[in-house]
């Protein structure tokens, strides 16, 4: 009887040896893949659900060894909402670990000149946003969520100009709205004081888009600050006497529909373009920013250098710009160093 007592015994430590390698060997990951997959963890959803949407997305290996685990640490109900991006090589508890502490902020760094369509697309390709959210939000209702501090955004018909670069940190599947509120705090903080020359220009509506269409067009066409002052202060001086502007980024913009990357030059016939954006055929700034300017671009629009020059030359893949008083003098630089390169 003692014997048998004791094989039983020695049976049930084996099965319950037995049962803990499977166990264990059930938290592991549950593939080597570390493609990242998405989890959207709705608010209210129950535990079960939880798991369910773990085990479909091939993230743990068994449901049922998942839920034990995650309930004897304790954590079943600490579980929270949000968007993850989790991939199938992490282990169960690195997975409970994942889901409890929460979505991740997702760090963006914005360049300077990039465009709404590009920004748009940059946050869409980082999980932030999906594509297209940017660009169809109604400015209007960014102005109405406070609109005394978003005076500058009244009857303005598109968000180009007003998304400051910067580095931001945004949460995956964050609400375009939230990503918008973000960017123009930010722009009112940052820009705003370099408009406020003094009282009654920081509530010029007029005057302070006017001059973030200028920066946006100086921030295509120049990279140093001193030669976009200079060129600020030549693109006023044509606005004076009725000169077109001549700004070849703003045709790049009409040809490619709002946005630079992936932009062919510009040829003969794009001169042509009969689009409001063609500074070469309409008289006066584009009807919107072209870009979204830095900081100090935005201080060179402010703050143009008065100069008796009327022509620029940017030379490609350099920063260098020349400046001429004469259009013979300008041409005379553009056979130099463009047309006979």
């Amino acid at each position: 009887m003692f014997k048998l007592a004791k094989l039983l015994l020695l049976f049930l430590i084996f099965i319950l040896i037995l049962f803990g390698i499977v166990f264990v060997r059930n938290l592991r990951p549950a593939s080597d893949d570390s493609t990242q997959i998405v989890l959207e963890i709705s608010q209210g959803i129950s535990f079960n659900e939880i798991t369910s949407q773990l085990k479909e997305k091939g993230l743990i290996r068994r449901e049922i060894v998942f839920k034990i685990f995650t309930i004897l640490s304790g954590k079943a109900h600490q579980l929270k909402p949000g968007k993850y991006f989790l991939s199938k090589n992490l282990s169960a508890k690195e997975v409970i670990n994942e889901l409890t502490a929460g979505p991740k902020e997702i760090s963006i760094i914005i360049i300077p000149g990039k465009t709404l369509k590009e920004i748009d697309e940059f946050l869409a390709e980082n999980g932030v946003i999906k594509k297209g959210e940017l660009i169809d939000l109604d400015v209007n209702e960014i102005f109405l969520a406070n609109p005394a501090k978003y005076f500058f955004l009244e009857e303005v018909k598109t968000l180009e100009g007003f998304l400051l670069p910067d580095t931001y940190r945004f949460l995956p599947g964050e609400s375009p709205k939230n990503v918008v509120l973000k960017m123009v705090d930010n722009f009112s903080t940052k820009a705003l004081p370099i408009l406020k020359q003094d009282d009654k220009l920081l509530s010029d509506r007029e005057f302070i888009y006017k001059t973030l269409i200028l920066a946006s067009l100086l921030e295509k066409e120049l990279p140093l600050l001193e030669d976009q002052k200079i060129a600020a202060g030549i693109l006023g001086k044509r606005l004076t006497i009725g000169m077109p502007l001549q700004v070849d980024a703003t045709i790049l913009y009409a040809k490619c529909e709002e946005q630079f990357s992936d932009c062919p030059p510009l040829t003969k016939e794009d001169f042509k373009i009969n689009s409001v954006y063609n500074t070469y055929l309409f008289k006066g700034l584009t009807p919107t920013p072209i870009s979204n300017p830095s900081t100090s671009t935005i201080e060179a629009a402010a703050n143009p250098t008065l100069s008796s020059f009327l022509y620029y030359l940017s030379i490609p893949k350099t920063t260098t710009t020349i400046f001429s008083k004469t259009f013979e003098e300008h041409n005379h630089y553009r056979f130099q160093y463009l047309l006979n390169n």
